[in-house]
């Protein structure tokens, strides 16, 4: 790959002494700088800057947003519960076991328990719980003025059902959300990734500038020194006024003054490249100027007009009017008259033993059903103002849907005409900077055969470099253009 020197087209028989000079004031401490193109340069930003990775960062956290929240409906959650055993001791004067009178009583009981619980989100808001219980029970008593112990075990299962009523389902509009969620994040990297880009390129043209500006800045004060020399010897022979001197002399200090700020804004640039690539901000690095891509063609221009209703930014303004709309219809759903219905059924299966009888059978069966219904009479209007709200909200985003409906054609149109008059205005450049370059070439040959003097031949010089900035600029605008029509559609 070219240097920028070579590319420039710059003189590289100038003496030893001042080539070195210039390699101390570009990389201080003598090492040879790091070669990166503008195509590494995008990489390491996306690929391995920290932006980069907190980026793609936002998109996964959506995607296991959407992910847990799906799942709920396809896998059940389960668990097991447990209970230290429970011991206790009462002691009071009751009546106990039947008898006629009270008495005084003392018992004790040691429980076991244990369950593993089941419960299944369902899509219409409702829940399905199942929950398996082992049961067991040790208790000690007097009966018929005998102590006794007994001894009861029991499996149950306890099934049960919940759906709410005239009411959207929460866990619906929940999903819907987390899905219109996941695809905003997916637009939303785009957009963030397309800005990363834009701000490298922006970076990496600067870097790029300021190296043009800096040869161009020193040139301008060489000639400007030579030019207050010769005036100063015609100033004294008195060919010139003084005001001509005077003048000169302030055209030298303005070109000095130049020349500190461009320094400056070289350093800034490549310190603004280093910090979104994570390098270290001392670490000496060389640009070097990228080619121009290869243009859209017919088949792109083509499709890029004709599917503007699938831009990025169209989509996503889409996809927070659903997602508002739906908050507004989940708001005035759920107010006025509501319900909910639940059934339940119990089955358990055991024994129990009592010393001096037999053992006997501890089956259990019981079922349920109820349905309960509520009609908010009065709350001060709050319920009202919140659907209200939810609806002013959604209109809201109703609008904003439709002013990026109309501009989004309009905004394509405008990029693609943007990008083809610039790569036409990219080939009258080049054309610019050839003819710049020929001049310059002469210029130098005349100079070194004593046809002219030093200061014309860099006016001709500082006028290639000068060129060279301007077809930087526009390859620098092109090229950001076309990341931002690019990162308009997603594949």
């Amino acid at each position: 790959m070219k240097s920028v020197v070579d590319l420039f087209g710059l003189d590289t028989k100038m003496p030893a002494l001042v080539a070195g000079m210039s390699c101390l004031l570009l990389f201080p401490g003598g090492l040879r700088a790091r070669e990166i193109s503008l195509e590494e340069a995008v990489a390491a930003a996306v690929g391995q800057s920290d932006r980069g990775r907190i980026i793609e960062g936002d998109l996964q956290v959506a995607q296991q947003e959407y992910s847990a929240r799906r799942l709920n409906f396809i896998l059940p959650e389960i668990s097991i519960n447990g209970q230290v055993p429970s011991y206790g001791v009462t002691e009071s004067f009751r009546f106990f076991g039947g008898g006629k009178e009270k008495e005084f009583i003392k018992t004790t009981d040691l429980d076991f328990t244990s369950n593993i619980r089941l419960n299944q989100n369902l899509l219409t808001g409702g829940d399905l719980t199942v929950v398996a219980n082992l049961l067991r029970k040790e208790a000690a008593y007097p009966l018929s003025g005998v102590d006794v112990d007994e001894t009861s075990r029991q499996g149950v299962f306890d099934f049960t059902f919940e759906q709410p009523l005239l009411k959207p389902s929460e866990p619906k509009n929940e999903l819907n959300n987390r899905r219109d969620d996941l695809e905003i994040a997916c637009l939303v990297r785009e957009e963030e990734l397309a800005k990363l880009k834009k701000e490298v390129t922006e970076a990496y043209f600067g870097v790029l500038q300021t190296e043009l500006k800096t040869e161009i800045t020193g040139d301008k004060l060489e000639s400007a020194r030579l030019q207050s020399h010769i005036d100063s010897a015609k100033f004294v022979e008195a060919v010139i006024s003084e005001e001509s001197w005077l003048e000169s002399s302030s055209s030298r200090l303005d070109a000095e003054l130049e020349k500190f700020d461009i320094d400056n804004q070289r350093l800034e640039k490549q310190r603004d490249l280093a910090l979104l690539l994570d390098l270290d901000v001392n670490e000496s690095f060389s640009a070097a100027i990228p080619s121009v891509p290869t243009h859209l063609t017919e088949v792109q221009r083509e499709r890029y007009v004709r599917d503007w209703e699938d831009c990025a930014p169209l989509k996503k303004a889409r996809y927070e009017y659903d997602k508002q709309q739906r908050a507004a219809d989940y708001a005035a759903g759920g107010h006025g008259l509501t319900g909910s219905l639940t059934a339940n059924y119990s089955l358990g299966r055991g024994k129990v033993d009592v010393t001096g009888y037999p053992k006997r059978d501890n089956n259990t069966d019981s079922w349920g059903l109820s349905l309960n219904f509520s009609l908010p009479l009065w709350d001060g209007g709050s319920s009202a103002a919140a659907v209200k709200a939810a609806h002013m909200l959604a209109e809201r985003a109703k609008i904003e849907y439709e002013k990026v409906e109309k501009a989004a054609r309009a905004e394509i149109v405008n990029l693609i005409n943007g990008l083809d008059v610039s790569f036409r205005k990219l080939g009258v450049l080049d054309k610019q900077v050839e003819l710049s370059k020929n001049r310059m070439d002469i210029a130098k040959f005349r100079m070194d055969d004593g046809q002219i003097s030093v200061i014309a031949y860099l006016a001709t010089k500082i006028t290639y470099l000068e060129a060279r900035d301007k077809y930087l600029e526009e390859l620098k605008n092109y090229l950001i253009d076309k990341i931002e029509l690019e990162s308009k559609y997603i594949d």
